[in-house]
């Protein structure tokens, strides 16, 4: 059987090496994860480092063992990553730091004693020092790994032994040449051929221990995604039940609450009508009655802030808009009224929503007792990034810098201060008054849509 000579197969074997580097920079495309550039620089400074020793003749040279420093560096890192020792072993870690400066201080005095045309046996020794202490650093590292239990740990501890197998046929064959004279002009006549079989094994060990690695990563995602569909399960059933009870509450308050006031009113209207117009308790009764009635009306605005069927942002703008037409009606105001369209949903909590109406409710209260105005437009429009509540009016309008007191103006900016918002008035004598209010969307929630799809969650 004729056999190939160490050219060619060291041809294919690079050849195969070179598409196991590509594969990790596409990887690393993708994933965007450092494990695979570690993992291609590993590679590619091993085929770096093979190439110098063939070209060497396979004897030891300062520069083959700055590189092969290079090589276990990136080594040391890309195992690092591979099996996370970060997170799961700080004194194995930090020992793997202080080989990658062993390392590296072994590759620069290796390179510089072989510029300086030192002695052969100088180098030797300074390789030889640098590398018992790897030894010795791995062999107090591999017993605390093997504890973590980590998926990859097979497979990397069978790629490193299926190199130092292959390793050690290339040494034996540096130091028994004889021995593998059998094997004539053919590549397994050569000690690196066996040295980069062993490299090549030990890259496709390692990539079935990534693929185990990927594999767990992709379990994990979808546990953590079935937790959290099953925390949106929960959250969801426990606002309906929120929701259930905030309407109970609701329907309590305006049919009990309700009836209630509405005959203390009633009463105290039929009551005074009894009595003569000048008497004095006549005047209290119909006290006492606005009095109910202005708590009635309080009382329907708190059971509309709790009713959940009130939380969109379409049905707050109704109700601002029943509110001015009702504080306008049988007045010669002109009212136009521009609401939210039925885009994208958006819905406030009962606080955010009993504000904005509140503070809307004012500044309209506002425009019917002091203003004199003929015209006002009310604008509540949403955007991607605000929700905006604009009201303005040609009315006498005011001085804000010297207003002190009075129309509700402290309670408007306390109100807008406790949501968040940006409150401006612009208004001057004679000219109008305009309010503006601005709120940032993303206090605001969204309804959250999920779906389970071939086991992944889609939150839209």
């Amino acid at each position: 059987m004729l056999l190939p000579d160490y050219a060619t197969l060291r041809m294919l074997l690079d050849g195969m090496l070179l598409m196991m580097i590509l594969y990790a920079l596409f990887s690393y495309v993708v994933h965007r994860h450092r494990l695979f550039i570690f993992y291609a620089l590993y590679m590619s400074t091993m085929l770096l480092y093979l190439h110098i020793r063939a070209e060497a003749g396979g004897q030891v040279t300062g520069w083959d063992t700055g590189v092969e420093s290079v090589v276990f560096l990136f080594y040391i890192q890309f195992a690092t990553v591979l099996m996370q020792i970060r997170q799961n072993d700080e004194w194995s870690y930090r020992t793997l730091q202080s080989m990658t400066w062993v390392l590296g201080l072994s590759g620069v005095l290796s390179v510089g004693l072989y510029t300086l045309h030192a002695s052969p046996d100088l180098i030797r020794w300074t390789h030889g020092v640098s590398r018992l202490y790897m030894v010795t650093c791995t062999f107090l590292i591999l017993p605390r790994l093997a504890k973590l239990r980590h998926p990859v740990l097979p497979y990397f501890i069978a790629g490193t032994g299926v190199f130092i197998a292959f390793s050690t046929v290339t040494l034996a064959y540096a130091i028994y040449p004889a021995s593998f004279a059998n094997a004539g002009p053919s590549a397994f006549g050569h000690p690196l051929t066996y040295m980069q079989i062993g490299v090549l094994l030990e890259v496709l060990c390692y990539t079935m221990g990534i693929s185990v690695q990927n594999r767990q990563t992709e379990r994990d995602k979808l546990s953590f995604q079935a937790q959290l569909i099953s925390q949106l399960r929960e959250n969801e059933a426990k606002q309906i039940r929120l929701n259930a009870l905030r309407d109970e509450i609701a329907r309590d308050l305006h049919d009990e609450m309700g009836s209630q006031l509405s005959s203390i009113s009633i009463m105290g209207q039929v009551t005074a009508q009894l009595l003569p117009p000048d008497h004095r308790a006549r005047q209290r009764l119909n006290t006492i009655s606005e009095t109910a009635r202005q708590v009635m009306d309080s009382m329907r605005e708190i059971v509309w802030s709790l009713n959940s069927n009130s939380e969109s942002l379409q049905n707050v703008g109704l109700r601002i808009g029943e509110t001015a037409h009702a504080l306008f009606d049988g007045t010669p105001i002109h009212l136009a009224i521009q609401l939210p369209d039925a885009g994208e949903p958006l819905f406030l909590s009962s606080r955010q929503r009993r504000d904005l109406y509140l503070i809307a409710k004012e500044c309209l209260n506002n425009i019917v007792r002091h203003a004199n105005a003929q015209h006002v437009r009310l604008e509540l429009t949403q955007t991607t990034n605000t929700l905006r509540l604009c009201i303005t009016d040609d009315g006498q309008g005011f001085d804000p810098d010297q207003l002190t007191s009075g129309l509700g103006m402290s309670s408007l900016r306390k109100r807008a201060a406790q949501m968040g918002s940006q409150l401006q008035i612009d208004s001057r004598p004679g000219k109008g008054t305009r309010m503006e209010l601005v709120y940032p969307a993303n206090e605001l929630t969204r309804p959250v849509v999920y779906a389970v799809q071939e086991g992944l969650l889609s939150v839209q």
